[in-house]
């Protein structure tokens, strides 16, 4: 097939080996980009963004405000240290995943994060798995 021709744009030797139909949720070795400013990285690196422990209404307004940044961006979300969230950060996280505009990875998810994202139906359509990992707290 010619998925390596597709593959080797602006992408790190040792990804040209593997042929991959979703994003890769490292960040690549050959670049280090600070996750503080964004803007200054090439548009085909992932910029990882760390979720809060809580996220509820009180801080969408500044998780929007931040999510807004990436626009164009290619973005690995670690949300393994959401301890709360509620619907309101859920709906923003949906539509951020689902922004034609931004290319979205997880890295990890905690129990929490997964077991609201499937009380409300929307753990596939936000790309995260159905079940909880095993060891909870």
């Amino acid at each position: 097939m010619m998925t390596e021709n597709l593959s080797q744009t602006n992408t790190s030797h040792e990804q040209a080996d593997s042929s991959t139909s979703e994003p890769v949720v490292e960040n690549s070795p050959c670049e280090d980009f600070s996750s503080d400013n964004p803007l200054t990285s090439l548009k085909s690196e992932w910029i990882k963004v760390s979720l809060e422990p809580s996220l509820t209404l009180v801080q969408v307004m500044d998780l929007k405000e931040k999510f807004l940044q990436y626009q164009g961006i290619r973005v690995q979300l670690d949300g393994i240290k959401v301890e709360r969230i509620d619907t309101a950060a859920l709906q923003l996280l949906f539509a951020f995943v689902n922004n034609p505009a931004v290319t979205v990875g997880w890295v990890e998810a905690s129990a929490e994060l997964l077991g609201a994202a499937r009380l409300l139906g929307l753990s596939s359509l936000m790309g995260l798995p159905m079940s909880e990992p095993t060891d909870s707290k």
